[in-house]
């Protein structure tokens, strides 16, 4: 089964291990295809990616980057009809047969649209990589001051019991497997900076009919400390302007909008089930900014069909 593999990558010496990383470690490699959103600033030599037939690389200076929503967006636009839809950081390494695992994974949760997504455990390109981690969850850790959510994962308990994933409440943008039709319903708002980009898939692909898991096996490892790397932000700061805040700040009211006064259709919210069914299933009130025990707890919520039963 084919499977579209979106790799956003700003300045990231990881981007070359990461994608050949993922081709090594496939089942199928050749049933992959790999585009890159290279925002660079000249000299990185990539050039393994590009003789590659499978690997599609885009271009752009590093001045030109609107963000990593804009980067993905930029990808998608690209998107090939596939059978799923892979989205990654360009920091990831993965463990062997990935590919098969998630299309068995997502075929155990029995349902229509499936999508699994996790902060996946760490790794340190510095440091022998071994594997190891343990799959986790994600939960509700507060909000921002503006009344975004914000998120945090831990261990899911007794994982080593589990036979299926479990159902989840958010997803994960640098670790996001779902059906290719993902990609024409839900497609990404480039006009969001960074904040928001996650609970912004999580409603939209949710009220699209989407329903949302946690693997219960490691599948992937992300660099998460990154020290000394180049982020697009410490890029963006103009002298005399606030140039990044500004686009994260209309990226942020941009989400708390369609949070808060959900509209249908376009970058809104899905046809499928109403952003209250959202809110319901997770436990969260998005005006309030208020969330039940249970959701900030990170207890595994009752499916979506159960909600009112």
């Amino acid at each position: 089964m084919s499977i579209f593999v979106s790799v956003a990558a700003y300045r990231d010496p990881e981007l070359v291990p990461t994608v050949l990383d993922c081709l090594a470690k496939a089942d199928h490699p050749d049933e992959l295809r790999v585009v890159v959103n290279w925002q660079h600033l000249g000299g990185e030599d990539v050039s393994a990616l590009q003789a590659d037939p499978r690997v599609t690389v885009l271009e752009f200076d590093a001045g030109r980057s609107r963000g990593v929503c804009w980067a993905r967006a930029e990808i998608q636009k690209n998107y090939v009809d596939s059978d799923w839809y892979l989205q990654v950081d360009s920091h990831t390494r993965f463990a062997p047969g990935w590919d098969s695992r998630l299309i068995a994974m997502a075929e155990q949760t029995g349902v229509a649209k499936p999508i699994l997504s996790c902060y996946p455990p760490t790794y340190d390109p510095a440091v022998e990589f071994t594997g190891g981690g343990e799959p986790t969850l994600i939960f509700l850790s507060g909000w921002t001051h503006d009344g975004l959510p914000q998120f945090k994962h831990f261990r899911i308990p007794e994982w080593q019991a589990a036979t299926a994933p479990i159902p989840a409440r958010f997803v994960a943008a640098g670790f996001l497997f779902a059906p290719g039709s993902f990609v024409r319903e839900v497609p990404y708002d480039g006009r969001i900076y960074y904040q928001g980009e996650e609970i912004n898939l999580a409603t939209r692909a949710f009220t699209w009919g989407y329903d949302l898991f946690h693997p219960v096996e490691v599948l992937a490892w992300h660099y998460y400390i990154r020290e000394n790397q180049f982020r697009h932000w410490m890029d963006h700061r103009v002298p005399g302007t606030d140039y990044w805040y500004d686009l994260d700040r209309a990226g942020r009211r941009r989400v708390l909008a369609i949070l808060r006064y959900a509209m249908v259709g376009g970058l809104g919210i899905g046809p499928v089930r109403p952003m209250s069914a959202y809110q319901e299933y997770v436990g969260v009130d998005f005006t309030t900014c208020t969330a039940t025990a249970e959701a900030q707890a990170g207890t595994v919520p009752r499916p979506p069909a159960l909600l009112t039963a």
